[in-house]
């Protein structure tokens, strides 16, 4: 690129850098005195939670964390294809719906799977790697990782798909130790010198991560080379305490962040509305709301497009669009 058009202006932008990396797209593109905007690594929304799972104890926990995230929408992260069936498989049987994602999946299946996840006609995804780029629904309530990501990495890119709304979400890492041994297997195979130099050192980091007790949040910060003024997040399983879905008896119990919901009935009512709404007019569920503004809808319960303008998350222009349908919504709640 640089030496085709040497004048022209380049710029690079990525999620998730770390100094190093930030160093390789300089030097690769040739950027001569750039300007470098780098923002904070820190989601002070995001809860990192990280607990290991000995025996099967990992089933009991993904049974209890969809009890306490029911009705929300989630996303969960499978090592291998295998375990994505699986893990949907175990869900289905126990009553709870869930969809796979994956790269070996036919393109059509993969859209399908996609499209009733997006529309909340399912609110659970298994996914691989393979699921997550260009994907944004905002709602997001919990990712739950059910074994040791290969890099904090690609932790972060995976787990920062939780609570793009802002609101209170969880990221939870459920690992095993024979995860450990699956990610050095596939290290000690590569025939590349320096990308096995580079896997290991990201082994490593990982390692640290899972197993040390020092705050999620600052060694997140500090791996991609920023230096937080604080020491204590209060938003992790080391600064503050376990959620109460991890059946943690050692510390002070903590319940799983949900979205409110002053009446359940009137939401789970809109939530319907939203649904069928949004499928007539092929989009997804949360360009017509999403669930801050869905709960603060349901706590308000405006009855006048300027009461709805008080509303979180909804201005002049949506109101202008959707609004008389959905104070209709409201009204067939109310009257029924």
């Amino acid at each position: 690129m640089r030496d085709y058009f040497p004048d022209r202006p380049i710029a690079a932008f990525t999620a998730s850098a770390t100094q190093r990396v930030r160093h390789d797209i300089l030097r690769q593109l040739k950027l001569r005195d750039p300007h470098k905007y780098i923002a904070s690594f820190r989601r002070p929304n995001l809860n990192y939670q990280v607990k290991l799972c000995p025996g099967d104890s990992q089933h009991s926990l993904l049974l209890s964390s969809m009890e306490a995230y029911r009705g929300s929408t989630v996303i969960i992260y499978a090592p291998t294809i295998a375990r994505v069936h699986e893990t949907v498989g175990f869900l289905k049987a126990r009553g709870v719906a869930a969809v796979a994602y994956h790269g070996k999946m036919e393109g059509s299946d993969r859209a399908r799977s996609q499209e009733a996840w997006m529309s909340d006609d399912v609110r659970i995804l298994v996914g691989t790697i393979a699921f997550g780029l260009g994907i944004n629904k905002p709602s997001v309530r919990a990712v739950i990782h059910l074994a040791l990501p290969k890099s904090i990495e690609q932790y972060y890119q995976e787990a920062g798909r939780a609570g793009r709304d802002g609101e209170p979400a969880d990221c939870a890492l459920l690992w095993q130790t024979r995860d450990t041994g699956l990610l050095a297997y596939f290290i000690q195979n590569m025939k590349d010198r320096e990308e096995q130099r580079r896997s290991w050192d990201a082994y490593r980091a990982i390692r640290r991560f899972a197993e040390s007790a020092e705050c999620r949040h600052r060694q997140i910060c500090l791996h991609f080379g920023e230096t937080p003024k604080w020491e204590s997040c209060g938003s992790c399983d080391v600064c503050a305490s376990e959620l109460d879905w991890m059946r943690a008896d050692q510390k002070p119990i903590r319940r799983a962040a949900v979205a409110p919901a002053p009446d359940s009935e009137l939401l789970e009512h809109m939530r319907e509305w939203r649904r069928k709404f949004a499928k007539e007019r092929g989009m997804p569920a949360f360009m017509i709301l999403n669930d801050a503004s869905l709960a603060d809808l349901c706590r308000k319960e405006p009855s006048t497009l300027d009461d709805l303008l008080e509303v979180v998350g909804i201005g002049e222009r949506k109101a202008q669009s959707f609004g008389k349908q959905i104070l209709n919504a409201l009204h067939e709640f109310a009257v029924r």
